[in-house]
């Protein structure tokens, strides 16, 4: 049984083994096998109908366009400082600002305070005058059982 069968015409055909997925890479179906290390370094460049094309990179035009050179600082490093020195700036300036409210509004609850005081300096004089003067004690004495007597004292 484990010699292989013939084949004979007309006759039942043997099954086929399965295909081994990790055995040897099978050829493609069409076309001819490119490997990589035989065509070169690709570039993917736009194609026409909007996906990207592998090409080449020798098959590509070898004309070099110029490229301006710009003197000074470039343009978007000089934006980002800018940037920087304004963020920075507008934060001190609000420090400063803000320590200047607090000094006024310190100012001014000083002020009001100082004019309340006055006030009522003003409309209440207090016990300047002859009059007379009383002084109370209380005194609690606590006894047995819960009970308590107090005795207030006039003098």
């Amino acid at each position: 049984m484990n010699e292989p069968q013939l084949y004979r015409p007309g006759g039942p055909v043997p099954d086929r083994p399965a295909p081994d997925p990790y055995g040897l890479v099978q050829q493609p179906l069409s076309g001819s096998v490119e490997l990589a290390a035989e065509r070169g370094p690709v570039v993917h460049v736009p194609g026409a109908y909007g996906g990207f094309v592998a090409v080449r990179r020798e098959d590509l035009p070898t004309i070099h366009a110029p490229v301006p050179v710009r003197s000074g600082v470039d343009p978007h490093a000089q934006r980002l400082a800018a940037k920087g020195l304004l963020s920075a700036g507008t934060g001190v300036g609000a420090y400063f600002a803000a320590g200047a409210v607090a000094i006024v509004v310190d100012s001014l609850v000083k002020a009001l305070v100082a004019g309340a005081v006055a006030a009522g300096v003003a409309l209440f004089p207090g016990r300047r005058g002859g009059g007379d003067t009383y002084i109370t004690h209380h005194h609690v004495s606590n006894r047995w059982w819960g009970k308590s007597s107090t005795t207030i004292r006039n003098r």
